[in-house]
């Protein structure tokens, strides 16, 4: 459907009516619908605690892009990146309304709902608070309150995981804890002990015992070169139709009546003589009184019953 949306949002654009308007508005109410409906397959797909995980670690990684931009002075890339936090947080709102409404165990929807009224509550301070850094990016204040603002809007997308894996505040494992230590968006003030990894051995390379070649094998023929076929001959264009031609003939077989009861055919006459002085090529308005005068005079010819089809 988007191309369809496309094309009405064009004609919307340049024709300003009423009908333009509600079909663009009718595709636009179709296609978010289908929007939603692939959301929610998507979302009925895949598991929820995964999702919320990598949304919290996306997050984490546009928030070092902002850090990124505050250092380069880049107030654009400071609202594309803080948009894209703001879309992730609000998709973890919505995915955790969701389970919680799917949930039949009270203590569960408690949890979750809980967890998400903290993502609602911490998305739109972190949105202002970016704007604030846009408008001034060497404002050091304004920084630290978005920082402050990001850090809690991190924390409750966190406490949602925890709330759907069913992981009590302050228990969470080392290996997800150290997950975000690597994508952390500040630097770390503690001291961090880098462990010494032995290095793993190069594995065996890989045989291919199947693919033998045997050059004793000549190769076989080709195969001869495809016959290269003619189109046939095109027929002859038709003849060309002569329309002035036909009705100058027909008139000759019809000539001006003398006596004064043909009152047809002489009408027919007259809108004759009074189109020679016009060609009715390329002009439709002549051609189509040429063909009315022709039927007037068959139509005489019918009323005096001299036959004629």
């Amino acid at each position: 459907m988007t191309p369809q949306l496309v094309n009405a949002g064009k004609i919307r654009l340049h024709n300003q009516t009423d009908s333009a308007e509600q079909h663009f508005e009718n595709l636009h109410r179709q296609y978010a619908d289908a929007l939603h409906r692939l959301r929610s397959h998507v979302d009925d797909a895949i598991d929820t605690q995964e999702f919320v995980r990598a949304s919290e670690t996306a997050m984490r990684r546009y928030t070092n892009r902002c850090e990124d931009a505050i250092t380069s002075n880049y107030p654009q890339g400071m609202v594309d990146n803080t948009s894209q936090i703001a879309r992730l947080g609000n998709r973890v709102l919505m995915t955790a309304q969701n389970e919680a409404d799917n949930s039949e165990e009270p203590a569960y929807c408690d949890r979750v709902n809980s967890a998400a009224n903290q993502v609602r509550s911490a998305i739109p301070p972190m949105v202002t608070q970016a704007k604030q850094v846009a408008i001034s990016p060497r404002d050091t204040g304004a920084a630290n309150a978005w920082r402050s603002a990001n850090d809690r809007l991190l924390d409750s997308v966190r406490a949602v995981g925890d709330a759907i894996a069913g992981i009590q505040n302050g228990r969470q494992s080392a290996m997800y804890q150290d997950s975000l230590n690597r994508v952390s968006p500040y630097p770390q003030q503690s001291t961090q002990v880098i462990r010494t990894v032995p290095p793993q051995p190069p594995t065996p390379p890989i045989i291919h015992n199947k693919m033998i070649i045997r050059e004793e094998i000549p190769a076989p023929p080709r195969p001869p070169p495809p016959v290269e076929i003619s189109p046939p001959p095109r027929p002859p264009p038709p003849p060309e139709y002569d329309e002035e031609e036909e009705t100058r003939a027909f008139w000759e077989r019809y000539p001006l009546p003398q006596a004064s009861h043909q009152p047809i055919l002489s009408a027919a006459h007259s809108l004759h003589n009074e189109l020679k002085q016009w060609s009715s090529q390329e002009n439709e308005i002549v051609a189509a009184a040429k063909r009315m005068a022709i039927l007037m005079a068959r139509l005489s010819q019918l009323v005096r019953g001299e036959g004629g089809t």
